[in-house]
């Protein structure tokens, strides 16, 4: 309130300015939140990730009509260095021949309309104070999701299901459904508290102001300790010294709230202390080595895979794949916790992910973007310097132990407004006057056509996740409901599994074998790609229904041997073998009956 009051009345702020604000807070404050029952998973299997992309793309075009009326672009000193990682993921996907078309649209998409979300941000020519209030936007958006994840904590939010994710166990898991993911935002969130808190402009902010830093410190610590998670703490922990280490004496100069803010965050891990005993019990079984934490046999295994091909990877989607064949052989030589781990979709650490599906080739330009945003973190000076890394610090960590931008669109934005915040200084501009009128034209008709095809494509999407939903919700008695979802690109391969699966199960018990048949031709092509846990069980169910044991033995093998001590698949292989001896029983039986002297006649 206090904070739209200072907004409405910034002689400083022209329609530019005001729009941009305008975006900023649907963008940070509402689209974040929006919640409807979900699958969980990742990307758009998450209803926030699609409003978010959605406002995300009337940013971007909003910046394109910037460009247009002030006939100039501007951009960060080494947009071009930046530019090499969307540049060598494009390429990575044109050159390597193994690529996962969907995975490889998806991941550009991404990439590509994140460096333009980054570059749109300068195009409203924020000033410092302006950039200054942005932060305090995302300040409400932390106290907000604090207030999630305390809900969560202390009753589980199971009758506010309608607004938030229901928590089970109790655990901070916020709107992003995932508990790493809200420790790390909330890691990020505890150290903005505290750097807004070392800003001059503070002591002129009222006394509302100040309190809520410290509200925010509190609430933050909770979490974060509530948690128990490793990446939150050390997050958050690795930020504040950064912090400290370059913005002491501004910390000496308010005094009364830096120890305020120290007693508040003790506080908030003293509330949290049982999530904090949580923590050390992974540190301890992380530092053990190979043996104690499954991390490490997922970083050893991915490399092994990213020699095999060094220079342009498998392909971009093909880690699912060449993983879970890899680490068939592994599991062999190894009695490792690896054998009890589910299917993974990334090794939990973005570089290596890289390597292993795109090879040096990629990695050279997310090495080439890191360099120059150290280079202008050096040149922003000390204060300044230290201060934005230790912002950037907790999301960066966090893509090293897992993959938060793939389940999250909301820290990956987040991630691009703190790269702005770093590249703000040393901007130039390039005109576009040199261009014709119909070409100037073409840029905003161009983006604004973008934008309203990703707004009605998110929305259907949104329309096609309920739909599945659902039908699940029903017992999948009900398949009109995946009309929509089997219509999206997105979800139709999910849908073809539920339809084709259905179809399966239910001729099976008229014998009519056609729609298992049906199902094996897609499962046989499914799992080259994706070798889901339930595709192969339903698979070997396929084949149990049309006859064919050996081939259903087959699978099953196959299947264990990647995850050996699913209890899915032991289950469903004990069952076929009851059945298979059942049978041979009563075949026994049969031909002895048969074998057995009829009676004589009198």
């Amino acid at each position: 309130m206090i904070l739209g009051q200072q907004l409405e009345h910034d002689p400083s702020l022209k329609k530019p300015q005001r729009l941009f604000f305008i975006l900023f807070g649907c963008l940070f404050l509402i689209a974040p939140f929006y919640y409807q029952p979900n699958l969980g998973g990742e990307g758009l299997f998450l209803p926030y990730n699609g409003a978010i992309w959605i406002v995300a793309s009337w940013i971007i075009a909003s910046a394109s009509f910037l460009i247009y009326k002030n006939q100039q672009i501007i951009l960060p000193k080494y947009w071009l260095g930046l530019a090499l990682l969307p540049i060598g993921a494009l390429v990575t996907g044109f050159i390597a021949d193994k690529n996962n078309p969907t995975e490889w649209i998806v991941r550009l998409s991404v990439i590509m309309g994140g460096y333009l979300f980054f570059l749109s941000l300068f195009q409203f020519q924020l000033k410092s104070k302006h950039i200054e209030r942005s932060l305090y936007i995302i300040l409400a958006m932390g106290l907000i999701a604090a207030t999630y994840g305390i809900i969560q904590a202390l009753t589980g939010a199971s009758n506010l299901s309608f607004l938030m994710p229901v928590s089970p166990n109790h655990l901070p898991v916020g709107i992003f459904q995932q508990v790493n993911l809200q420790a790390s935002f909330m890691a990020t969130f505890l150290v903005l508290t505290y750097y807004l808190a070392s800003r001059p402009s503070l002591r002129s902010f009222s006394f509302i102001i100040q309190a809520t830093l410290l509200i925010a410190a509190l609430g933050a610590s909770y979490n974060i300790a509530t948690s128990g998670s490793r990446v939150g703490l050390l997050g958050a922990a690795l930020g504040l010294l950064c912090l400290f280490i370059g913005r002491w004496k501004l910390f000496r100069q308010t005094k009364i709230i830096f120890i305020a803010l120290i007693i508040a965050t003790l506080a908030g891990g003293i509330l949290g202390k049982s999530g904090l005993e949580k923590t050390a019990d992974k540190v301890d079984r992380a530092i053990g080595g190979v043996s104690a934490d499954v991390r490490w046999h997922i970083y050893s295994l991915s490399l092994n895979i990213f020699a095999q091909a060094p220079l342009i990877g498998h392909g971009l989607g093909s880690f699912q794949k060449v993983f879970q064949e890899e680490r068939i052989e592994y599991q062999q030589q190894t009695d490792s916790s690896l054998r009890s781990a589910p299917r993974f979709s990334h090794p939990h650490n973005e570089l290596i992910f890289w390597l292993v599906e795109g090879g040096i080739v990629s990695i050279i330009g997310i090495l080439a973007a890191a360099i120059f945003t150290l280079v202008q973190l050096f040149k922003a000076g000390w204060q300044r310097g230290w201060g934005y890394s230790a912002l950037l610090l907790p999301l960066v960590f966090h893509t090293q132990v897992e993959l938060p931008f793939y389940i999250s669109n909301t820290h990956w934005f987040l991630l691009l407004f703190l790269l702005f915040l770093t590249h703000q200084h040393g901007k130039k501009s390039i005109t576009t006057e040199k261009l014709s009128m119909a070409a100037q034209r073409t840029i905003p008709i161009s983006f604004a056509t973008l934008s309203i095809f990703a707004t009605i494509t998110l929305i259907q999407t949104q329309i096609a996740s309920a739909g599945i939903v659902s039908y699940l919700q029903r017992n999948q008695s009900q398949p009109q409901y995946l009309r929509s979802s089997l219509e999206s690109a997105y979800f139709r391969e999910y849908t073809t599994y539920l339809l084709l699966r259905r179809n399966m199960l239910i001729s099976a018990s008229k014998n009519n074998k056609k729609p298992a048949q049906d199902y094996i031709n897609w499962a046989e092509q499914s799992v080259k790609v994706t070798p889901a846990i339930v595709t192969y069980r339903d698979l070997a169910i396929a084949y149990d229904i049309i006859g064919k044991e050996e081939d259903r033995d087959q699978v099953l093998d196959k299947a264990l041997s990647m995850f050996p001590t699913h209890s899915g698949l032991l289950e469903l292989q004990q069952k076929l073998r009851i059945k298979g001896k059942n049978a041979l029983k009563a075949k026994n039986v049969e031909s002895s009956s048969q074998a057995q002297p009829q009676a004589s006649q009198p």
